[in-house]
């Protein structure tokens, strides 16, 4: 769907008139970015919920293998919850460099470190384009997670880490791949859908199958990848569909009492137990 068409006006007036009180030019072409830059409040306090760090997580972090003195980078560190782990792994004589491109964000992850008195081991950057405020061979590791799917350019990125890893570095991507998310017993075609109606609201949705070659088009020296996926039984993916249904409901195009059944069919299901749904996660791990 192209911006010139009368739906993609129609597109642009409903974004127009949602941040008019924030005085932020939007453009449909760069909506992927803008909405990660202005963040309203429910949706601030939805992700301080949805962000939150979970043990069952770990498993994502392992091939990194982050370590105790190194310093790491924390690409699109949203609230900080990731950041604070990688404190923890890091330790007393390591530090985290945390990246954002929402001063909100970058606030919190402050207020975080504050709280938990390793403020004098987080370095915040707030990004204004995609080329990161550190020196060449400065990191031991970067991690990317959920963040390449919005990128601009993801092989730019790719060589960006490359250019701030020290030699034997790590970057290590995580990201979705928005075809293969599944939710039951919502019908597979609304679904599928749902996420083409949201499609303006990520870069790259297929990400994830993408990691592998781009890492290695990149000039990685190699390049590890792993498919991880949980069985979501008890609803955690439902705040992904929220997510997804608000976005289509900017483009004007889907239709609301669609969008309303899709969430009314998942939330009946968890309630009577035939909830199932599933985001599997790529892993690529590429060393220098």
């Amino acid at each position: 769907m192209r911006a010139g068409t009368t739906v993609g006006k129609a597109i642009k007036l409903r974004l127009r008139y949602r941040y008019a009180s924030r005085r932020k030019p939007l453009s449909l072409d760069t909506y992927y970015k803008d909405h990660w830059v202005t963040i309203e409040d429910e949706r601030l306090d939805r992700y301080e919920q949805m962000f939150q760090w979970s043990p069952a997580f770990e498993r994502l972090l392992e091939p990194a293998d982050v370590r105790t003195g190194q310093i790491v980078g924390d690409l699109g560190c949203g609230p900080g919850f990731l950041s604070m782990q990688l404190l923890d792994k890091v330790g007393p004589t390591g530090r985290v460099h945390a990246f954002d491109v929402s001063a909100d964000f970058i606030a919190r992850t402050r207020q975080k470190a504050k709280a938990g008195g390793i403020s004098d081991r987080l370095t915040l950057h707030h990004l204004s384009s995609e080329r990161l405020p550190v020196e060449d061979a400065t990191l031991d590791r970067i991690i990317a997670k959920n963040v390449m799917v919005y990128v601009d350019d993801p092989l730019e990125t790719f060589r960006e880490f490359r250019r701030i890893l020290k030699p034997g570095g790590k970057a290590h991507a995580i990201d979705s791949d928005f075809a293969m998310v599944a939710i039951d017993p919502v019908p597979p075609q609304d679904w599928r859908d749902l996420l083409d109606a949201a499609a303006h609201a990520f870069r790259t949705p297929n990400i994830g199958r993408k990691l592998y070659g781009l890492a290695h088009a990149a000039g990685f020296s190699s390049v590890d990848v792993k498919i991880m996926a949980a069985a979501d039984t008890s609803g955690r993916l439902l705040n992904f569909a929220q997510n997804i249904a608000g976005y289509a409901r900017e483009v004007c195009t889907f239709d609301e009492a669609r969008i309303q059944q899709i969430l009314d069919t998942a939330h009946a299901a968890l309630e009577d137990g035939t909830y199932f749904a599933v985001n599997p996660q790529f892993v690529v791990t590429a060393t220098v």
